[in-house]
């Protein structure tokens, strides 16, 4: 792994859907939407990638976790630290740490539910960019 982003403001986009990024539903689970949100990333370790994604658009402000008992990203008020992996500092799989379960979208569709499974090889839709924002 290389390339770690550093702390700060993000909207998360997904590298194959290129028009959706992450955001908060109004049922605590995060989905591909046109509109971005604005995640904070808490950095907690550069050399492990490890850090804590928070939206902080909705009230209160929810932290990013990977379930996989109902294989969806969602929203719970406790942090949670994730791992970012990347070979190449610009596309990012989304994943518990050292664990083969990551974060995909599987359609282009607005309010398209984010997805936990398997870093599948070929499956674009694993990888997300974090373009940076002002607060």
């Amino acid at each position: 792994m290389s390339n770690m982003i550093d702390t700060g403001y993000y909207y998360v986009r997904n590298f194959h859907y290129s028009n959706r990024y992450i955001c908060m539903s109004g049922n605590q689970e995060f989905v591909g939407h046109d509109v971005p949100h604005k995640i904070y990333v808490d950095v907690k370790d550069k050399v492990q990638h490890l850090a804590t994604l928070q939206d902080i658009v909705v009230k209160p402000p929810v932290y990013l976790t990977l379930d996989p008992k109902i294989h969806r990203v969602v929203g719970q008020s406790e942090p949670k630290e994730l791992q970012l992996s990347s070979e190449d500092g610009y596309k990012f799989v989304i994943h518990p740490k050292d664990v083969n379960e990551v974060a995909y979208l599987t359609d282009d569709g607005n309010w398209s539910w984010i997805y936990v499974g398997p870093a599948l090889t070929g499956n674009e839709s694993k990888y997300w960019m974090f373009e940076r924002v002002d607060r």
